[in-house]
């Protein structure tokens, strides 16, 4: 069995408990031991880098150090925000090795950075390091029928110069690994732009007025359901969701998944245990495309005689 550290961040241990347990599940099942970073603090998002750049610095850095005594080579994180705090300070420290001693004195000094972890999202530990086939390979409960929007956010992907991983314009990791569970990716333009994140509370029309535009979207794309690997995502999309549809008059009815809850789910994990019943919008509708395959908009027409057979034998 293969050991990695993990960072849960603080969501993860509140309002996206969902994310947690699904991600524990799943990496369990793909013979992964996640080794939680003992005694890890707050990264710092989403709002320290905006008041103080060397506590933005010195939050991730000492998680970083701790993860380093772990002896693992890779820390995989769950929330978006955690990984691009954690990511872009691991940036910073590589090319400035005496940063590490400049934000020290910031910190209780739990050592000294070394750079030799590998800070990873779940979503692309689970797309470089697993893999699709190994994920296909585990599915018992095939998806198909359902078509899923796969939203990544502004965070996962960008600034490609700092994350290193998929299109910071039209990322397609999220989209393969659904369709390795069965289901149906959508054409769906808005996978990157901003829903607004933290803003849920300090200006919710900015919110509302983004996550509006993220859903019709998705709505146009065809989709049964979102696809998220963001726990300030999910929130706002599934949350602010009722708020949108009276204001705008539009019934969206998008359920909002992790990732890993789908997987959890066509790995063979009980409903009961995936925590659907967390989400705001109801997810029976979305799960009843299990199993229901539309035929092809553009299959071969039968020969003239073969339709006139099938007549006659009616």
């Amino acid at each position: 069995m293969k050991k990695i550290t993990y960072f849960p961040g603080c969501s993860a241990h509140g309002t996206s408990k969902e994310f947690d347990e699904t991600v524990k599940m799943v990496m369990k099942s793909l013979d992964v031991q996640l080794e939680e970073i003992p005694d890890w603090n707050c990264c710092g998002a989403t709002s320290a880098h905006t008041l103080s750049e060397p506590l933005s610095y010195a939050l991730p850095l000492r998680n970083l150090v701790l993860a380093e005594k772990l002896d693992n080579t890779t820390m995989a994180i769950p929330c978006a925000s955690c990984y691009q705090r954690m990511k872009v300070t691991k940036v910073h420290l590589d090319k400035n090795p005496d940063l590490s001693k400049d934000i020290g004195t910031t910190i209780v000094d739990e050592g000294t950075y070394q750079g030799k972890v590998a800070v990873k999202s779940m979503l692309q530990y689970c797309y470089e390091d697993i893999g699709l086939d190994a994920i296909k390979a585990r599915v018992t409960k095939s998806l198909a029928g359902m078509k899923l929007a796969c939203y990544y956010g502004c965070l996962l992907t960008r600034p490609k110069a700092i994350t290193q991983f998929d299109s910071p314009e039209y990322p397609m990791s999220m989209d393969h690994i659904v369709e390795a569970l069965g289901a149906k990716a959508t054409e769906f333009d808005y996978k990157t732009e901003c829903c607004g994140a933290s803003f849920s509370i300090s200006n919710t029309e900015v919110v509302i007025s983004l996550t509006g535009k993220i859903l019709e979207m998705a709505r146009e794309s065809g989709a049964h359901a979102l696809v998220v690997a963001c726990p300030l995502c999910q929130s706002n999309l599934d949350m602010r969701q009722p708020q949108i549809e009276k204001q705008v008059g539009v019934k969206y009815n998008l359920p909002v998944f992790y990732f890993t809850q789908l997987m959890a789910l066509a790995f063979g994990m009980p409903e009961k245990e995936l925590m659907f019943r967390k989400h705001i919008i109801p997810v029976e509708g979305a799960l009843a495309q299990i199993g229901k395959i539309e035929p092809e908009l553009e299959k071969v027409k039968k020969p003239k005689k073969a339709v006139e057979a099938e007549s006659e034998a009616e």
